[in-house]
This record gives structure tokens, C-alpha cells and sequence, in this order.
């Protein structure tokens, strides 16, 4: 009766979305996009933001601790950040575009990735909608490749990857087709439905691929297609990082055999690499 009880109260608690702001512009786009979105979402729901851009997130030391089931030596705001995308019941991650890119920060993030591995348990699902901003049209650059691969190894459901030109701060809602857009995401964020790109991988949506002698692999889910004469995407198989967690938790154990092989080569890396050790001159800034 108690299990139920709890259940009844979990369906009927309003949902909690997350916003992950990189932008540092208070009011800029990122911000007002995300909660004009919010504003459009039908179920009963709370609104938490995060700037990104005022936490502290240090570089990873390439220990490889975490791997191993060791705390993460780098005290700063990643199992902050984490808790509460975990806590979430959908993600947001609004970014500007800056030189083709997201903003650092989201770099930053990823290369904390090995640490996923502890939530994506709880992440693994999630509904996420990622939104970049930029200015100059069709200079996206790679900024939705960067937000769909935090979305990709977070094991988030992104139900919409949307690149909308706004540069001046509200400018993307000065158009109707965006308050369109927006109240069109708000509706299926909670549901089984998804904006697919018309163009992209057909796995994943990245519309960034490389190309080989048989086709296409996506730089983000690794899936491989071929594009027939009609243009129709021709999948060849499934892509290689989508997948349930423990499918995804099989990179955690490859990074774990890297480090017994390390150790077992460990004398045979030593020779290689000594003898470069006292090779140029580190140069510094005057502090």
C-alpha cells in the first residue's frame, strides 16, 4: 500500500526541467527561448536553470580514477552538475555559437565525460531538447555536433536539436516562426513524438559525417549509412554508441583494459618515452 502511495504521489508530482544556460548574457537568447519554451510545456512542470558559465569545471587529469570506481580528485561543480541533470525529469541546453562552435563550457563538460558513467543510469532516457543560437546565416559551424554529444553520452532522448539565427538579444523571438517552434517543442517535450532533421544521419541527426569508401559514418552515435539514388538514407548498421546503459557502460570497460594494458607495457613505454624528456623549452607566462 506504501509502494503504491509513493508511486500515485511520483505521477502526480510536477515534472522538473533543467535548463543548462551557456550563454553568460543574462536575458540573452539561450534564456528567454528556453523559458518561452517552458511557457508552452502542457503539463504541470518547474523550471530550474543553471548558468553554465559561473560554474567551475577544471580539466580532466587523465588519471583515469573515476574509470576505476576512485572519487574524482578535481574538486569543482561536475557532481553539481550532474546530481541535478540526474534529478530532472527533461534537459534543456541552450548554447550561442561562437567561431563555429558552442561555447567552452560545453567542451569543458565533455571532457569530464568519464564521470558520466555514474549517472547514465539515471540520465539514460531523459528528454532533452538542445538549442544553438547563432548570427551570420548558415555559419552554425560545429555547435550542434558538440550539444548532441553531450546529449549522446548522457544517454538523453533528444527530442529536438534546433539551430534558430538570432544574434541581438531577444531577436529570436522577434520572429513568429521561432513562437511557432517553441510552442511545438514545449507540447512533445513530455511525449513520444520527436522533430526529426530532414537531413542528417539517420540514426542520430548529426548532420556532420565522414565520409569513407562505402558511404558515411556520423561523428557523434558512429552509425554507417549510404545515401541510394532515390536520396534515401540506406542504414548498414545500428550506430554504435545508441544503446541501453550497459551497451554504453562497454566504453568504461574498454578504458579499464587500457589501463591494465598500461601497466603490463609500462617498461616497454618507459624506454620510448624517457629519452624525449629533456627535449625543448616549456615557455611560461610572467605571473
Amino acid at each position: 500500500m506504501e509502494k503504491r502511495r509513493r508511486i500515485d504521489i511520483e505521477k502526480n508530482r510536477p515534472k522538473r526541467v533543467l535548463a543548462l544556460i551557456a550563454s553568460p548574457r543574462t536575458l540573452g537568447n539561450c534564456e528567454i527561448f528556453t523559458k518561452e519554451i517552458s511557457r508552452r510545456i502542457p503539463q504541470p512542470h518547474t523550471l530550474k536553470l543553471i548558468r553554465l558559465t559561473s560554474l567551475s569545471i577544471g580539466p580532466c587529469r587523465a588519471c583515469y580514477g573515476c574509470v576505476m570506481g576512485k572519487a574524482c580528485p578535481v574538486e569543482d561543480d561536475m557532481a553539481f552538475l550532474l546530481g541535478e541533470i540526474a534529478n530532472a525529469d527533461a534537459v534543456i541546453v541552450a548554447s550561442p555559437v561562437y567561431y563555429l562552435g558552442a561555447n567552452a563550457i560545453i567542451k569543458n563538460i565533455l571532457d569530464r565525460g568519464f564521470l558520466f558513467f555514474d549517472v547514465l543510469e539515471r540520465t539514460y532516457g531523459k528528454p532533452a531538447v538542445l538549442l544553438d543560437f547563432f548570427g551570420i546565416p548558415d555559419r552554425i559551424g560545429m555547435a550542434p555536433q558538440m550539444l548532441e554529444t553531450l546529449a549522446m553520452f548522457l544517454g538523453l532522448s533528444v527530442k529536438a536539436s534546433l539551430s534558430i539565427e538570432a544574434a541581438l538579444p531577444g531577436e529570436s523571438l522577434m520572429n513568429k516562426k521561432n513562437i511557432a517552434l517553441a510552442r511545438r517543442v514545449g507540447k512533445i517535450i513530455f511525449s513520444a513524438r520527436r522533430l526529426r532533421k530532414k537531413k542528417g544521419c539517420p540514426f542520430c541527426g548529426c548532420e556532420i559525417v565522414r565520409v569513407t569508401p562505402d558511404g558515411f559514418i556520423c561523428t557523434v552515435c558512429h552509425g554507417s549509412f549510404t545515401v541510394n539514388a532515390g536520396g534515401s538514407f540506406v542504414r548498414k548498421k545500428d550506430g554504435g554508441i545508441i544503446g541501453p546503459p550497459e551497451h554504453m557502460l562497454l566504453h568504461r570497460e574498454w578504458l579499464k583494459g587500457m589501463k591494465k594494458r598500461f601497466q603490463e607495457k609500462k617498461k616497454e613505454i618507459l624506454q620510448i618515452i624517457i629519452p624525449y624528456k629533456d627535449e625543448g623549452e616549456w615557455v611560461e607566462p610572467d605571473r
